[in-house]
Parts: C-alpha cells; structure tokens; sequence
C-alpha cells in the first residue's frame, strides 16, 4: 500500500477550523499524518505555508491537539513533526521527549542538514539511540553527498522534496528526479512531495519506485476555504491513484 500522507500546521487557519478536517479524514485511507509545528522562521517552507507558521505561533495549544494526537495514534496513523531545529534547539531533549509521550515516530527537521550540518551527525544519533525515527528531507539542490552520507545514518523513509519549497514551481523533468534518487538510495522508501500536482504526477512517481506521497499546499488552501467535501473527495481520489 504506496503511502498517503496529508499535512496540517498545527493552529492553522485556527483550532476549531482544522479540527473539523481532522475530524473528517478517513483514517483508513493515509498511512502517516505529518504535522507541522509552528516556526518563527519557516525559511524552507514556502509562500502558502509559511504563512501558516505565523497564526499558528499564535493559536496552538497542546491541550487542544491532544485529542486528535491520541486519535491517529490509536487508529494506527504514524505521525510525524515537522519542526525547525532553529526552534527546538535550545530544547531538544525535551520537545522530543514531548514527541514522545504525544506518539509521535518521528521527526522532520528540514533545516538540520542546511544550517546546522556540523550539528547534524549528533542529533541523528541521539535520535537513533531514542528510538525516535529521523527521517532525511532532500530536493534536487542537495549533493549526492550528503543525501547518501545521512541517509546511511538511519533505517527510515526519505522525504524528497521535487521543488526547492513548498508552493514554489520550478520546471522539473521527473523521469530524471527519480533515476537520480533511485540510484542514490537503492531499496530506500521514498516519499515525494512539494511540487506534485497532477495525478499523472503520482502515477509517474509510483511508477517509477516511489513509496508514496505527501500533500501540503493543497490541503493547506481547502482548510483556508472551507472546502470540507472538496477535501473528503481528494483524500478519496488521491487514495485511489495511489492504489491503481
């Protein structure tokens, strides 16, 4: 079953509106559920979701969210964090003992290996020793390198990201993209996302030994309209490409 992973910033467009589309995702249709925790400097994410960041500085709450936590968790939805290491750094430890006790698997830290790299080494391996999954986020501008290097550092999936930053559209060739990372990271789980837009766009990826696929930027804009069958009928859709 190729993965479907949809992905929410926590507090945004505010509690009570994303909540009802928590509410309404069928859990038997997503494998892992990615939420992103507010930043104070979004840098790689971008436009539409960056802007997400910023209401939901202001509007998250853990002991609003805990619920919905427990609710994937017992439904057996994967969840991982998407937090900026500029954000956590000072308290590491304990955000991921946060993580932790909330069931989170994993995290995403998509500065960690940009900003951070000499640091990088140190914090997967306290991640590892944690049993807390670290997964790799990499686009086409990160050298072979380093994309081998630190994936070799963990057993998990592998984010990779098509565009620079989310809701940015860069011409890509895709046949090419995934040649590349294939022969990079051979038998590694791949997931795509940033930058996928047609559902030929999944067919191609799947066919050529992608994992599974995330989804951001669109969902990010039905929560903003409301757009609450809008939303039932993608996940609904998305499913189904990814199990043809």
């Amino acid at each position: 079953m190729k993965n479907l992973i949809p992905y929410f910033t926590l507090g945004y467009p505010d509690n009570e509106t994303l909540s009802h589309f928590l509410d309404l995702i069928p859990v038997d249709k997503i494998n892992y559920i990615e939420f992103g925790f507010p930043s104070n400097d979004p840098r790689y994410d971008g436009p539409v979701i960056r802007k997400t960041h910023n209401v939901g500085n202001i509007n998250f709450s853990d002991d609003f969210y805990k619920k919905y936590f427990d609710y994937f968790h017992k439904n057996h939805v994967k969840m991982y964090s998407l937090s900026y290491y500029s954000d956590i750094k000072a308290r590491f430890d304990d955000f991921i003992d946060y993580l932790q006790k909330r069931n989170f698997s994993g995290i995403i830290i998509p500065d960690l290996i940009i900003d951070y790299y000499s640091e990088g080494k140190e914090i997967i391996n306290k991640l590892n020793d944690r049993g807390f999954e670290y997964i790799p986020f990499f686009s086409p501008s990160t050298p072979d390198s380093i994309i081998k290097n630190v994936s070799s550092m963990t057993k998990s999936w592998i984010y990779y990201g098509l565009q620079p930053s989310t809701g940015i559209d860069i011409p890509y060739e895709l046949d090419y993209t995934t040649e590349r990372i294939n022969e990079l990271l051979p038998g590694r789980e791949i997931t795509y996302g940033f930058g996928i837009k047609t559902d030929d766009d999944i067919r191609n990826l799947m066919k050529n030994g992608g994992s599974g696929v995330a989804i951001g930027t669109y969902l990010i804009k039905m929560t903003e309209a409301g757009d609450e069958n809008g939303f039932i009928d993608y996940i609904n859709k998305m499913r189904g490409v990814l199990d043809e």
